[in-house]
């Protein structure tokens, strides 16, 4: 783990005061610290301040360095399903690709211009056990809430990787509307902080187990593990809930009419979910505590 800058600073620091040139030059007192002895604004404490600052932002740099070597090295390994994945996030509607090669001529070309080419914002490839076939899910996202991608978006991305994919990958793209969740939930509040309608007392009118859910759902990893547990946690570390029971946890996707109840966990079949405010049944419950 990368030290702080004070942490940075006081090995420094410790060092100096113990140097007995330094000591005898200053006058210092044994068994005295650095900033017991030097002003916070002094020559010295600026000077190892800026030292300290200088190192640590090496250490930041190092660290930014390895991590960004180690993603593109997983990601250039082929044959990989990681690869497959960082392939769909590198595809550019609209452009062609470099004959005999699986990346792009940018001559010519804005940032703006490339940036809004990347029309897959979201990508994760898995295989079931058998490897018998790549499953590759993709989403765009609209005005910041993940969505499929077009038909000619589709269309497009489909003869890239017809393109680029090694020879005797069989691989599907599953681009598909949200999963759809249906949660009900008890929710035991305190009458003090909120209503029974979950909105704060204090003015803001702030609905925030009904954002909470949400954001919830929302920030999961795309083709990430949603879990029971988890969303429970969440609702239970915000201000005014005492207690928050999950009475049943479903979603569908597709064309499946029937929603299906999910027994701890699940992993979203588009990659991820949705929920509408017809399936966010909240029971609002007064704590008898304060009643």
């Amino acid at each position: 783990m990368t030290m702080t800058i004070a942490e940075i600073k006081q090995v420094m620091t410790d060092a100096f005061i113990s140097n007995p040139d330094v000591i005898e030059k200053y006058g210092l007192e044994a068994g005295k610290t650095f900033d017991e002895q030097f002003s916070a604004v002094s020559i010295e404490s600026i000077l190892f301040f800026d030292m300290a600052t200088a190192v640590w932002l090496s250490f930041q740099m190092f660290e930014q360095h390895k991590a960004d070597v180690s993603e593109m090295l997983a990601g250039n390994r082929v044959h990989t399903n990681r690869w497959y994945a960082m392939k769909a996030l590198s595809f550019r509607y609209g452009q062609s690709l470099i004959p005999d090669t699986d990346t792009y001529d940018s001559a010519g070309l804005t940032g703006e211009q490339i940036e809004a080419s990347h029309v897959v914002k979201f990508a994760a490839a898995v295989q079931p056990r058998d490897k018998s076939v790549l499953y590759l899910n993709v989403a765009t996202e609209v005005n910041g809430k993940k969505q499929p991608l077009s038909g000619a978006q589709l269309t497009a991305l489909t003869a890239y990787f017809n393109e680029i994919s090694d020879a005797g990958v069989r691989y599907a793209i599953i681009n598909a509307p949200a999963d759809r969740m249906r949660l009900e939930l008890d929710i035991y509040y305190n009458p003090l902080l909120l209503d029974d309608e979950g909105r704060r007392l204090d003015g803001s009118g702030d609905t925030v187990i009904q954002d909470t859910v949400r954001s919830h759902i929302g920030s999961l990893p795309f083709n990430g593990m949603y879990t029971n547990q988890a969303l429970v946690d969440a609702l239970q570390n915000v201000d005014g809930v005492e207690q928050a029971e999950l009475k049943g946890a479903y979603s569908k996707y597709g064309a499946y009419a029937d929603f299906r109840a999910i027994d701890g966990r699940s992993i979203p079949h588009a990659g991820y979910y949705d929920i509408d405010d017809a399936n966010l049944i909240l029971n609002f419950i007064a704590n008898e505590e304060y009643l």
